[in-house]
């Protein structure tokens, strides 16, 4: 399977007025092409720092202490923001977890839904930058390389490099400058003439088109030559931008695709009139309209009732299938990801704690943190006390010397308070970082009630099997 995306070693920090806190600490992953990815913890573990990180919309008091993201080949940590116009939305799309903050109350739906497509449609200036693409960005390489520098020497902490050596590098990446800012001006000039020689031609066959509808005209109505000319001349439109009415045509399209009813009605409503339910399927639909290939969603379901987060998660389900999306799902809910997600990463303390497919996650974790997730999740079979995780999650303004959840866990060795433990390989895909996996930790089984509610578990979904084949049997 393809990378979309890897992560690798990322740590960030904010500053606050008592200290910096470390919100994420050296975590790398990867997302493959067509899959569902879900990123579990409780509240401050990192899980929304990562995607907010990814889509580059961090706040202003964060540092980005050291790692990278990469994306079609790119360290999205070291494009400027220009750069990530390109990116954010068209590329990688974010679903957020409060549906009516993310929709202007004032704005009808339609406007909001077409607003991108409409500003980001102009396909001719596409199709040049497309083209010029290479020189662009070498230019702009340069001029991030000297803004870092520049950056690190204002900062004057734990530089490795003397600040000399850094004011020749300046330097010399000045000087390269010009001849990099005059390769892309050419490289624009003879991409800007190469696309509009082509629309020139493509203009120049419609109008001959329409010349020869006014000339046949004979044995047609004037209205029916009104509207063959004018689709005609609305044909050649949208060869030079996303027009008002194709922006329509799609948003009624992709309104429909996510299950708003009279998508036509709908198009001219307002937010407010819309249930909570119907507003996220909106959002859906507005970040669908940009064709992303991957798809964020921050606890999307959070401030929706049961039965509709039943609906949305079998959306995304759809939407992930029918479009070929890689889906990262952040929650604080192992239920909720049960049946979408292909991998779990469990996130703890800024860091992760253990990551596998939803099968290894659900019926043989390894890490007492996933343990005690699993434990604290009801269910429908279960008469037994759900299990607790006592005490409250470490101040990461001072992390922790060894494993975060030590101080929480009833399995906690000596050597968990010392020393942070890497990531035990248990499978090919599976991962967790917990003391209790080295070849001379003592052998500690989970607790018993979790894993008789696996054993449950498991028994469910073979006789679910069953009967799914069976059904299938009598409809042969």
């Amino acid at each position: 399977m393809n990378k979309k995306l890897i992560v690798e070693d990322l740590s960030i920090s904010f500053r606050t007025v008592t200290g910096n806190v470390k919100a994420v600490r050296d975590i790398s992953f990867d997302l493959y092409e067509g899959e569902t990815l879900a990123i579990v913890g409780e509240s401050g573990s990192g899980k929304s720092v990562t995607a907010r990180a990814i889509m580059g919309i961090l706040a202003g008091n964060s540092i980005i202490e050291n790692g990278k993201i990469i994306y079609e080949g790119e360290d999205l940590l070291k494009i400027t923001e220009d750069q990530y116009h390109k990116i954010r939305g068209s590329k990688i799309g974010m679903i957020y977890q409060d549906p009516m903050s993310s929709l202007n109350p004032i704005m009808r739906i339609g406007k909001q839904i077409t607003e991108a497509l409409l500003l980001n449609g102009n396909h001719l200036k596409n199709k040049i930058e497309k083209l010029y693409n290479k020189e662009r960005i070498a230019y702009m390489v340069i001029k991030r390389d000297i803004r870092i520098l520049k950056e690190k020497i204002s900062q004057n902490k734990k530089d490795k490099l003397p600040y000399k050596d850094m004011k020749a590098q300046i330097s010399e990446l000045k000087k390269q400058l010009p001849a990099a800012k005059k390769n892309m001006i050419e490289a624009k000039k003879e991409a800007t003439k190469v696309v509009m020689k082509e629309y020139e031609e493509q203009k120049a066959k419609y109008l001959e088109e329409i010349k020869n509808i006014r000339l046949n005209s004979e044995n047609l109505d004037e209205k029916s030559v009104k509207e063959k000319i004018s689709k005609k001349k609305e044909e050649l439109r949208r060869i030079k931008k996303v027009t008002k009415q194709e922006a329509k045509e799609k948003a009624i399209q992709v309104m429909r695709e996510v299950g708003i009813p009279e998508p036509e009605k709908r198009f001219k409503q307002y937010p407010f009139q819309f249930s909570g339910g119907m507003r996220q399927r909106i959002v859906i639909a507005i970040v669908l309209t940009a064709n992303p290939d991957i798809l964020i969603c921050d606890e999307p379901t959070t401030a929706l009732d049961v039965t509709i987060q039943s609906q949305i998660l079998e959306l995304i389900k759809k939407l992930k299938r029918e479009r070929s999306l890689s889906v990262m799902f952040i929650t604080h809910d192992l239920g909720v990801v049960a049946n979408i997600a292909d991998r779990i990463a469990v996130m703890y303390a800024g860091k992760i704690q253990e990551i596998g497919t939803a099968e290894e996650v659900f019926y043989g974790p390894k890490h007492p943190y996933t343990w005690a997730l699993l434990g604290s999740m009801p269910d429908l079979t279960s008469k037994d006390k759900l299990l607790t995780i006592p005490g409250t999650p470490p101040d990461m303004r001072f992390p922790p010397k060894g494993d975060a959840f030590a101080l929480r866990s009833n399995y906690a060795m000596k050597i968990d308070f010392e020393e942070q433990p890497p990531m035990f390989k248990i499978s090919d895909t599976h991962y967790a970082a917990s003391w209790l996996l080295h070849k001379n930790a003592p052998t500690v089984e989970m607790p018993a009630i979790l894993q008789e509610r696996i054993d449950r578990m498991k028994e469910m979904t073979e006789e679910m099997k069953k009967e799914l084949v069976e059904d299938g049997k009598q409809l042969v």
